[in-house]
């Protein structure tokens, strides 16, 4: 009897021993793989998940929670700080890099991205400057508008996120000539 029950728990140690195994060796390390490939894929505005920065919708612009969606924009890497500007409806971005610290195409792709994610967000938002330490690109919504359609709100389900927003970034001259639009100072 005693030999049996020794079986037993010998038996179940090797199969819990087998089970930790697989989860150390395959189940975690796939996980692991699989975030980092999401987390690379939030870097592209082509490849960006909409569904993550949709919790920061909001009417009005004067809450900092709102600078939050900027962490899970394409550019949250780049060191930055934040100056909301309320009675002009502004959000000023101040980033330590220089625009050509982040290759070209990607950085137009996402200062639009990032522009029509946070109007579309913000229902009373009406401008977004970009201030890099050799440049400063001012987004107004009426820009964007006229890049993007008329309701930007209207934009945000995956579908019209898709064909509205990011096929329209995978066109280099629609890339080129909103960057155009973007004010510079």
């Amino acid at each position: 009897m005693t030999s049996l029950r020794n079986k037993i728990i010998l038996a179940l140690v090797l199969v819990g021993v087998v089970l930790f195994m697989v989860i150390q060796i395959v189940i975690l390390p796939e996980n692991e793989a699989q975030s980092e490939q999401y987390q690379l894929a939030q870097q592209s505005p082509l490849t960006h998940d909409l569904e993550s920065i949709l919790p920061y919708k909001n009417k009005y612009m004067g809450a900092t929670s709102n600078l939050v969606m900027f962490n899970h924009l394409p550019l949250d890497q780049l060191k930055r700080t934040f100056q909301l500007r309320p009675e002009k409806f502004t959000i000023e971005i101040h980033y330590e890099d220089k625009t050509t610290d982040v290759e070209a195409k990607l950085f137009k792709q996402a200062m639009l991205y990032n522009s029509v994610a946070a109007f579309a967000l913000v229902d009373n938002l009406q401008t977004i400057e970009y201030r890099f330490s050799d440049t400063t690109l001012v987004a107004t919504r009426v820009v964007i508008q006229g890049l993007f359609g008329e309701d930007l709100g209207a934009l945000l389900t995956k579908e019209k996120w898709r064909t509205g927003v990011q096929d329209k970034l995978r066109d280099d001259q629609f890339v080129e000539e909103g960057m155009k639009k973007l004010i510079k100072k």
